[in-house]
């Protein structure tokens, strides 16, 4: 299997040309979309941080006896726990699908020619 030189290091020329006929490069601006979903969303104000400390809170008062570190509205503390944890997983799947996404990318690791 041969090898190519390209502007950003060395290929395997079969597995560039298959890529070339199979894979869509647009594939990699979507996992950029999907990230910058889930970085707002972890990073903002009332995002998952925020979720998650009130989630803390909750929990401390209840299964520790600390004193109330937030309001007893709602959302009750499952519901909180449910809702992060469903956030989470969808997290969790969308990165499993950007690896997929980006794993054909690996075959163009060159062979050795020695």
């Amino acid at each position: 299997m041969p090898d190519i030189d390209t502007p950003y290091g060395k290929v395997d020329a079969e597995a560039l040309q298959a890529l070339r006929d199979t894979f869509d490069t647009t594939t990699i601006l979507r996992v950029v979309d999907q990230l910058d979903a889930i970085r707002a969303r972890c990073c903002e104000p009332a995002g998952l941080r925020d979720d998650l400390l009130r989630l803390h809170g909750m929990a401390h008062t209840v299964i520790n006896g600390a004193a109330l570190a937030y309001s007893t509205t709602a959302p009750n503390l499952v519901d909180q726990a449910e809702d992060i944890i469903e956030e989470l997983d969808d997290w969790v799947l969308l990165l499993k699908r950007a690896v997929q996404a980006l794993r054909p990318l690996e075959s163009l690791r060159p062979g050795d020619d020695g």
